[in-house]
């Protein structure tokens, strides 16, 4: 994340390597609405963009080290949905996100789980489930196609706001696979339009609810019932903002600072410092950042310390249940090994998320500088200034 004058991002936003300097210039100018010069551009492309690295030939600096991974990063993630088509997608549902269809998804949404809540419907939809292997087979692959549907609505949610959005993939976060949307261009946007990109994922998941009651009630299905209650439960973690979900972005978004991670050690260390660490901050950003920090630190370390103690049992599990495919398969059973193959991947990506946190660590910590710096701020953490 860089922060750059107005003038030089829309010159970044106008470059395009099919087209000349005296193309680019008038562009810009029409943009501005001011005479600029092609030798004007070249001089902000050589004595500005190039040296903050920000081109594609940018030549990096002596010495400089490639940035390391970021330890809470996305993981093992490729593209899936290319971009054309993610905005293809985005054209037609864009009217969702007008003002009169969001209330009437709400409403719709409120009496739904009123029916919900009084027919006790979900209780036959879990005996059903729980019985049928193939059914619970089922709800999984709903739920991943809910999950890629969620990443849509962030697009959608881009695209209404006259943003591009990238493309969607897949990868593995922290301990679990996820789906991902390219939203660099989101970050142009004001706050209101940004925080809509970040609730366009959670209304999606409402309009796949909806969806999914429209379907019990042409079919009388039970299973689906389950899968809606499921993705309320996936719409409160979504809301969580202690790690890169859509929680975290209203929270990075509400408080004006593009990532919350980076400003963990400047407030620890303004904790002995009388707040000078974070004096660059407004002190309404200041206090909603603080107390992001008060709490994560300590869930994330405690909830670090579950995994690791309970890393038997889960490797345990693990072979509990790639014992049970091969036993399925033996009998026939497919839908049975089916289910146990999904139960090993579950239990196997937090095994394999964990591995890439422990390397990326050993590789931040093995750098000098850093380990200098954090010796230094340990060190002089709480001294008197």
């Amino acid at each position: 994340m860089m922060e750059v004058s107005p003038l030089l991002h829309q010159l970044a936003a106008t470059l395009d390597p099919r087209h000349d300097l005296g193309w680019v210039a008038s562009r810009l100018g029409a943009q501005l609405r001011r005479s600029v010069s092609a030798a004007s551009v070249a001089y902000l492309i050589d004595n500005k963009l190039r040296p903050l690295g920000v081109l594609s030939d940018s030549v990096p600096a002596a010495g400089q080290r490639p940035p390391a991974p970021e330890l809470l990063g996305l993981t093992l993630h490729a593209g899936v949905v290319p971009a054309r088509v993610v905005r293809a997608f985005t054209t037609v549902l864009r009217p969702l996100f007008y003002p009169p269809v969001v209330i009437v998804a709400l409403a719709l949404l409120v009496n739904a789980d009123a029916w919900l809540f009084r027919s006790g419907g979900i209780g036959a939809g879990l005996r059903a489930v729980f019985t049928e292997p193939a059914l619970m087979v089922f709800v999984v692959a709903l739920t991943l196609v809910a999950g890629a549907f969620h990443e849509l609505g962030h697009a959608t949610a881009s695209r209404y706001a006259g943003a591009e959005p990238g493309l969607i993939g897949a990868g593995i976060y922290l301990l679990w696979p996820v789906f991902y949307n390219d939203l660099d261009d989101s970050y142009r946007l004001n706050r209101i339009d940004r925080l809509r990109c970040d609730l366009g994922g959670v209304y999606f998941n409402v309009l796949f609810i909806l969806a999914l009651f429209a379907g019990f009630a042409l079919t009388g299905f039970t299973p689906l019932l389950v899968v809606a209650a499921a993705q309320h439960l996936v719409i409160l973690q979504q809301f969580l903002p202690f790690v890169r979900l859509d929680g975290y972005y209203v929270v990075s978004d509400l408080a004006g600072v593009p990532d919350l991670f980076r400003r963990i050690r400047p407030v620890l260390s303004s904790l002995g410092s009388g707040g000078r660490a974070v004096s660059d901050l407004k002190p309404y950003a200041r206090t909603i950042v603080t107390a992001w920090v008060l709490l994560t630190v300590p869930l994330l370390a405690a909830s670090l310390l579950y995994l690791v103690l309970h890393l038997p049992a889960l490797a345990e599990s693990v072979a509990s249940h790639a014992g049970a495919v091969g036993a399925a398969v033996g009998d026939g059973k497919l839908s049975a090994a089916a289910l146990n193959g999904l139960s090993v991947l579950a239990l196997a990506v937090p095994l394999v998320g964990l591995a890439i946190m422990s390397f990326r660590a050993v590789r931040r910590w093995s750098d000098p500088a850093v380990t200098r710096r954090m010796a230094k701020a340990i060190l002089t953490f709480g001294a008197p200034r």
